[in-house]
């Protein structure tokens, strides 16, 4: 558009989406406690599940993931959300605590967790354990999407 004569250049709007899901998502990682470096004792995580991955408001689904805990003290995890719902982007402030204490004593193993949504919205779900040293694991993600 011009205006005189000089021309005016606006931010287009998913431009302007990118830059505020980028900056929310490294405000939420500041606010965790930080990986521990791996060594003796510091568990480890992989192959985040859920099962289905497409739910109806107010279904279960299954949450699954693999651990691994050389010192087999594993004490508790921790679920982090952010997500996309009713057109809006939003970040929980404090992570949803998961009970571990069933894996207590447990080298490694599958961990199995029901979950319910009651809203709907695109979910992208972040899980990390935590030993009673407090030594953290790594972080894995997957989404899923609750209609």
């Amino acid at each position: 558009m011009r205006v005189g004569w000089r021309e005016r250049r606006g931010v287009h709007p998913s431009t302007l989406v990118l830059v505020v899901v980028g900056l929310l998502s490294a405000c939420g990682t500041t606010l965790l406690p930080p990986e521990s470096p791996p060594g003796p004792g510091v568990p480890r995580i992989a192959n985040l599940r859920f099962e289905p991955e497409v739910i109806r408001a107010g279904e279960t689904t299954q949450m699954s993931f693999y651990f691994e805990v050389g010192s087999a003290d594993l004490k508790e995890g921790f679920l982090v959300e952010r997500g996309i719902s009713q057109f809006q982007f939003y970040q929980t402030l404090q992570a949803t605590p998961l009970d571990l204490a069933k894996y207590d004593g447990q080298v490694a193993g599958t961990v199995e967790i029901p979950l319910r949504w009651s809203q709907e919205g695109v979910r992208f779900l972040e899980v990390y354990v935590v030993t009673k040293q407090g030594n953290a694991s790594n972080r894995i993600r997957a989404n899923l999407t609750v209609r």
